[in-house]
């Protein structure tokens, strides 16, 4: 944590502007494999922020939330289960970009690291068989979920539009995550878990701001 503070500081220290903004835009790819089918909507949204750097340089910072969600079942002779998961995704980026010099439209490459946290909770529904007098029980539970928090690495690409003050900026960015933060295994065997490949199509809109001293 120090270390971060002190990089900040130097980031800050050595800025020439600083753009806040908003970014949205939508998950191009699918969030969950297997045997579940995902309900996720596929938006996001989050606040901006970019520190622009000497040499065309610049740091930006992103939280970036999307609504979570899947449903599964399976059943055999023995009973039957379905479940659904409702939750929130939160990815917090932080990337190095780089744009090249050219007028208007400013073509940018970018690559970086993001932490993510998923949770939310699971409703099931679900019905057993006594297999030696056939009645059935009928069972219903909900469980909140804190699933394990991921790392991905983050590259993109995209270009930088400035009207005055205002930028806007068309992006398509790639994150692979270290681990599958959703893995649901049940004891017949059938199992399921989110994607580590990302694909997310994104609009940034900022006001861009020169830093005080410079």
């Amino acid at each position: 944590m120090r270390l971060f503070l002190i990089l900040i500081t130097s980031f800050i220290c050595c800025g020439q502007s600083l753009s806040i903004g908003v970014k949205g835009g939508f998950r191009a790819t699918d969030d969950i494999a297997d045997a579940a089918t995902s309900e996720s909507k596929r938006y996001i949204v989050s606040p901006m922020a970019e520190l622009g750097l000497p040499f065309g340089l610049g740091v930006e910072f992103d939280a970036l939330y999307s609504r979570q969600g899947y449903r599964s079942s399976f059943g055999n002779f023995a009973g039957s289960i379905f479940s659904r998961e409702r939750g929130n995704s939160w990815e917090f980026p932080i990337l190095v970009k780089y744009k090249l010099p050219v007028p208007i439209a400013r073509p940018l490459v970018e690559v970086g690291y993001a932490p993510r946290l998923i949770n939310g909770s699971i409703e099931s529904n679900g019905v057993t068989v006594n297999l030696l007098t056939g009645a059935q029980t009928f069972q219903r539970s909900r469980m909140n979920t804190n699933w394990d928090s991921s790392q991905g690495i983050v590259a993109g690409g995209g270009i930088q539009l400035g009207l005055g003050r205002l930028r806007l900026s068309p992006e398509v960015r790639y994150t692979h995550w270290n681990n599958a933060a959703i893995h649901v295994y049940y004891t017949s065997g059938v199992a399921f878990q989110s994607t580590q490949d990302q694909v997310d199509l994104l609009v940034g809109i900022g006001w861009n701001t020169r830093l005080l001293g410079r």
